[in-house]
């Protein structure tokens, strides 16, 4: 007889035992934490707090419905105006996740006859939007141009040739080429789709992202999505493009069509949140000055980091239980920097993910610097022990 406790029980010891297993953590105020996504620390603005409560009265605690019911309220279109204008675009649809955005995009706009070229490190949201679609994937080195331009001479099509990358990628903080890839995207007729999700509000003028980054202008080839859940500090994603565009996923998106829209509180907040964003670029420079100081401080104590330029940065100590080793230790000194391990990152490559925010002092991070240097030599003595 079926027994399908036993069985889920027995895959989580495989988990377990490949120290991969994950659980839950509420942290206490005393914890500095080092692995928010909330760069410009907006989540808790007190600004936003004071407005959502004078209008509280006036906005509805959820949307009730699909969009296309009667789920769409005008905060969301408010909305979507603003960040069609800030992502120089011609219209933007606001849907409920950036999880959803990449599933949805992805299965809207392709086919069975279209060939879809991906990064090898893009995010899960978009591997898993081109495991659904019906279109074939191809994958690309990572940020590898020249392999990029191969496969797409290589591989033929009588559809569309879509090529999809992160801006920002989010284990490495690297950013994409952008403007090679677009360039490379027009000498083969190709459609690209660029996740921003980590580089709204971070990287080019005022924080509109990876196209700005490069001064790039967007065209109806070009479609950009990103997160309300990052820079912006609310909830929910966006994707931006042509008005053609726009209408066809209202039309055919499926986790726009068979989900309830986002509530008007969530989307008021984001739209006071990206107004901040917009307006205090000083937010922006301070979390990039502050990264880099963190990545000089670790590297001048003879550890090595990746840093990109980003608030991404990352300390690659290989094997998973010398992550979570170091990860507990920093808890118990009263830092939380998370223990990133495979499936999110390739085999070989566990880390501690440590993301910046604009709230972090500098005295905050000489410390966490000191801490890490600490347990990073008691690791290579082998004396850390849980």
């Amino acid at each position: 007889m079926l027994n399908l406790d036993e069985i889920l029980s027995q895959k989580l010891q495989e988990i377990k035992q490949k120290n991969r297993y994950r659980t839950r953590l509420i942290l206490n105020e005393n914890i500095v934490n080092f692995s928010s996504n909330d760069y410009l620390s907006l989540k808790d603005n007190p600004i936003t707090k004071q407005k959502l409560i004078h209008n509280i009265d006036k906005l509805s605690l959820g949307s009730g419905a699909s969009v296309l019911v009667s789920g769409y309220h005008l905060i969301q279109k408010e909305l979507e105006k603003f960040i069609s204008k800030f992502k120089q675009t011609e219209d933007c649809i606001v849907v409920g996740s950036g999880y959803m955005a990449n599933i949805g995009l992805i299965q809207a706009i392709s086919d069975e006859e279209d060939i879809i070229f991906s990064d090898e490190l893009n995010h899960a949201s978009i591997i898993d939007g081109i495991r659904i679609s019906k279109a074939k994937k191809v994958i690309y080195k990572h940020c590898d141009v020249e392999d990029l331009e191969e496969k797409l001479k290589k591989y033929h099509t009588k559809g569309k040739k879509i090529i999809i990358t992160d801006g920002v990628f989010s284990m490495e903080g690297d950013i994409a080429p952008l403007d090679k890839i677009i360039e490379i995207s027009k000498k083969y007729d190709a459609v690209v789709i660029v996740d921003d999700a980590h580089a709204t509000g971070i990287i080019g003028e005022e924080g509109r992202g990876s196209l700005n980054y490069f001064n790039l202008i967007p065209d109806s080839n070009i479609i950009q999505m990103g997160t309300l859940s990052k820079a912006v500090g609310s909830y929910g994603a966006f994707i931006c493009g042509s008005r053609i565009l726009i209408d066809y996923l209202v039309n055919t998106m499926r986790s726009v069509i068979f989900t309830t829209g986002l509530s008007p509180v969530q989307n008021f907040i984001s739209l006071e949140n990206f107004k901040i964003l917009a307006k205090e670029d000083f937010r922006r420079k301070e979390v990039l000055e502050k990264s880099k100081y963190l990545a000089n401080s670790l590297k001048n104590k003879g550890i090595d980091v990746r840093f990109f330029g980003t608030p991404i940065i990352s300390l690659i100590v290989g094997k998973e239980e010398n992550a979570i080793k170091l990860r507990d230790r920093l808890l118990e000194k009263g830092f939380f920097v998370q223990a990133i391990r495979p499936p999110t990152v390739p085999e070989g490559t566990s880390r501690l993910r440590i993301t910046i925010n604009y709230n972090h002092s500098y005295e905050d991070i000489e410390r966490l610097c000191e801490a890490i240097d600490e347990l990073m030599r008691l690791l290579q003595k082998s004396r850390l022990s849980f």
